[in-house]
């Protein structure tokens, strides 16, 4: 007698959920990746994983074992992919899941400065891969504020910042938040300097 296999309707549906690098510990974060992560079935012996780079256009699904999330590398740079997700068992597969895109995870490879002074406004040309319109970028050094941020292409950024006159000296952590959430980060790229740069003032002729 055949099995019948059993989905539960939250799962017929379930919704790819792509996980941001502060939640990502589960899964190796690279750049040119994504993690995905999608609600499990009961009964279940395994996922597909359907992707293509058009909606509902798919190849050859990937069989992946019973976890409910993994990491996609390879990924067309500065293009959407989109995925949708089934489950299956000895009796057959599910429906598949509704569908997600995204880019791949951004990266950050270098940044022009690369050193600031405590009590500076200046202009910061970020470059990397991946950086999709209306992305943010965030420093991780509280008196960094960032003013405004312009995309200049899909691998450089330009961000107007503030450097606050208490910014901790040492090399700050930048990270590149695309409008869905998926984050890169890029370490050792940026210094803010131990002294602020000196202020000259008042300059005056003498040979009066």
């Amino acid at each position: 007698m055949k099995v019948k296999i059993s989905f539960s309707r939250s799962v017929r549906r379930a919704v790819l959920s792509l996980l941001l690098v502060g939640a990502a510990g589960l899964i190796p974060v690279r750049a040119g990746s994504v993690n995905l992560l999608w609600n499990g079935s009961s009964g279940a012996t395994g996922y597909k994983l359907y992707s293509g780079s058009s909606s509902g256009s798919y190849g050859t699904p990937q069989t992946l074992g019973s976890a409910t999330q993994t990491t996609v590398s390879n990924m067309t740079d500065c293009a959407a992919t989109f995925f949708a997700v089934s489950a299956f068992n000895a009796a057959g597969e599910s429906n598949r899941s509704s569908e997600v895109s995204t880019w791949p995870r951004p990266s950050l490879t270098s940044a022009n400065p690369s050193q600031v002074q405590p009590g500076q406004q200046l202009s910061i040309v970020l470059s990397g891969n991946n950086f999709q319109p209306g992305l943010a970028i965030q420093f991780a050094n509280s008196a960094i504020t960032v003013n405004s941020v312009t995309r200049d292409a899909c691998g450089q950024v330009t961000a107007t910042i503030t450097v606050g006159s208490s910014a901790a000296s040492g090399t700050v952590q930048i990270s590149a938040v695309n409008p869905n959430g998926v984050t890169g980060v890029g370490t050792n790229l940026l210094t803010v300097a131990s002294a602020p740069l000196p202020d000259v003032q008042n300059l005056r002729r003498t040979d009066r």
